[in-house]
């Protein structure tokens, strides 16, 4: 396989299964704290226990590969190796494609919450529920962020004004 001896590849896929169920312990406990913490959460939205099953069908993958280029199997098993080989590589490429998805969404939601700050001003659902008070602060805050946004245009076509 490419050249590379395949009792390092042998390791390195020891090593995957390793890491994998590390990964998979972790993100049980994870689990089992959110649990605690009274979320209602599914294992199969935990990232942790995703790349770690992940890494374990990898590494099957690789060890099943290298079965097959170094002969460590009898030839009469390729009628049940070759489907299982497609089965486990397929699902590890699915996975990955899980896994891709959901750290690109876990992102924007982190990045969404992170934008918003529940302050007691920010409760407050609308102008007309607010105190005189709060209603010129959040009319001071609504000004002040226009301005920015105008600077911030005029600072990108070029048209700054100093």
């Amino acid at each position: 396989m490419f050249g590379i001896d395949p009792n390092i590849i042998a390791i390195f896929c020891v090593v995957f299964i390793g890491l994998g169920i590390f990964n998979i312990f972790s993100g049980l406990k994870k689990l089992r704290i959110a649990r605690a913490q009274g979320q209602k959460t599914t294992w199969y939205k935990q990232l942790s226990i995703l790349t770690g099953a992940e890494y374990i069908l990898l590494a099957i993958a690789f060890l099943v590969s290298l079965s097959f280029s170094y002969h460590w199997l009898p030839s009469s098993w390729n009628g049940i190796i070759t489907p299982f080989y497609l089965v486990v590589l397929f699902s590890s490429a699915i996975l990955a494609g899980i896994v891709i998805f959901q750290s690109i969404n876990s992102r924007q939601r982190r990045r969404a919450t992170q934008g918003v700050q529940t302050t007691p001003q920010n409760i407050v659902s609308s102008p007309d529920e607010m105190t005189p008070e709060q209603r010129a602060a959040y009319r001071q805050r609504r000004r002040e962020r226009r301005q920015k946004a105008a600077t911030a245009r005029r600072r990108r076509t070029g048209r700054v004004q100093r």
